[in-house]
């Protein structure tokens, strides 16, 4: 059989697999979960991973594991089969958390393996109560990278919305937590004014901004987008923001503190979690030096038109050794630097359609001249009669800084 292999996208794998995560976290992370899990990820993932069916296992008292939910399995009637200790590819998978199974491992049994979906497959193990196990059917020919990397990003990523589970009671503390991070008002720059708002879309979010002086003359300005919602998302953008203003306190250069900052995210617990950013220096005479690390540009709109500020490198935490560029551009007088996050670019009218880039341009264009202040509160006005004011369904983030001398 032929099987259709669409190219597999680390970063919009990463956006999708938290956007179906977080689809179902008002259920619980229960057996009800798990099996929508499975399906979704056999939905929208079968064509990229070469998928072909799922499985969930849950742990039973004497350490084997029972089929309690599949999807597209060969044989309908493989529900309640169990998994003895004694399996050696239950062993394998037990042991590393993580396994590719094909027929070069040793220890399966051909009869049980063609009932299941085939000698080709894969599993992840989760520290849920009782432990399952998610497994996966294989078209021949996937693509060992691309799965690896899949089934270990999944199982963290759930992993951690378990331990998450535990902690919602600390969700109003978080937030007071993550209220102190952001300033208390934006500097004074002469020749500039500078406004910044966000708005979470749950009690706490992952969307952050902060101005920092660089040097007496210099404001350093940054806005990002933690991946996720809630408790993670928040703990991710403070980490970011406590690091960017260690950099920035030392003096370093600007992609010095990327990379040190990544790196950070990179090698930590939690590294299946990412962040966007964009990070300048703002100096008197309109000179911007900036890092765009993955993040929506940056646009700088006035007499010139509107220039897209994108020169950077790839999102923070999934590679410790990624590669960033310093990019340049200049504020003339009477322009407006707007700074926002995907939830302003996302936000959909009742039609579905996006406010996106055209939207904020459209926006700032008719403000031009305006304190930063003012074409912040347009900006936002405008997001949510475009939403018909509807409640946000992501954090919503944006920096306007304009210039009048």
């Amino acid at each position: 059989m032929n099987v259709h292999h669409a190219q597999f996208q680390p970063k919009q794998f990463y956006r999708e697999l938290d956007r179906l995560l977080h689809e179902g976290e008002e259920t619980g992370l229960g057996a009800k979960w798990f099996a929508w899990v499975v399906e979704e990820l056999v939905r929208r993932f079968g064509d990229a991973l070469l998928i072909q069916s799922g499985r969930v296992y849950e742990e039973q008292d004497d350490g084997g594991f029972e089929l309690v939910h599949q999807v597209d399995a060969p044989d309908p009637g493989v529900v309640g089969v169990v998994l003895r200790p004694d399996y050696r590819p239950l062993q394998l998978l037990l042991e590393h958390g993580v396994f590719l199974f094909d027929e070069s491992i040793e220890g399966q049994s051909p009869r049980l393996e063609s009932r299941l979906g085939g000698m080709e497959s894969a599993g992840l193990l989760v520290d849920s109560t009782p432990r399952r196990i998610l497994a996966f059917g294989m078209h021949h020919g996937w693509e060992r990278d691309d799965l690896d990397f899949t089934l270990n990003t999944l199982r963290n990523a759930i992993n951690h919305r378990l331990d998450v589970q535990h902690l919602q009671s600390d969700f109003a503390q978080a937030a007071e937590i993550q209220g102190s991070l952001f300033p208390e008002r934006a500097p004074k720059m002469p020749g500039f004014t500078l406004a910044a708002q966000s708005l979470p879309a749950e009690i706490v979010g992952g969307d952050f901004y902060d101005f920092l002086e660089g040097d007496p003359e210099t404001v350093v300005l940054s806005l990002g987008d933690a991946s996720g919602h809630g408790l993670p998302a928040a703990l991710l953008a403070r980490d970011v923001m406590t690091g960017l203003r260690m950099g920035t306190e030392r003096a370093l250069k600007l992609t010095a503190i990327i990379h040190r900052v990544n790196r950070v995210i990179a090698r930590s617990a939690l590294s299946t979690r990412f962040a966007s950013l964009f990070f300048a220096e703002l100096e008197p005479n309109g000179n911007l030096f900036y890092v765009n690390a993955g993040h929506p540009p940056a646009l700088i709109v006035g007499q010139r038109g509107t220039r897209r500020l994108s020169i950077g490198g790839t999102i923070l935490g999934p590679l410790d050794d990624a590669v960033f560029r310093r990019g340049w551009a200049h504020v003339d007088k009477g322009d407006t630097l707007v700074l926002y996050s995907d939830g302003v670019l996302e936000r959909e009218s009742p039609d579905g359609e996006m406010f996106g880039e055209e939207g904020i341009e459209r926006v700032v264009r008719k403000n031009l001249g305006q304190p930063a202040l003012v074409t912040l509160g347009a900006l936002f006005d405008a997001c949510r009669k475009f939403g018909a004011g509807k409640p946000w369904l992501d954090d919503t983030t944006a920096m306007v800084v304009t210039r009048t001398l």
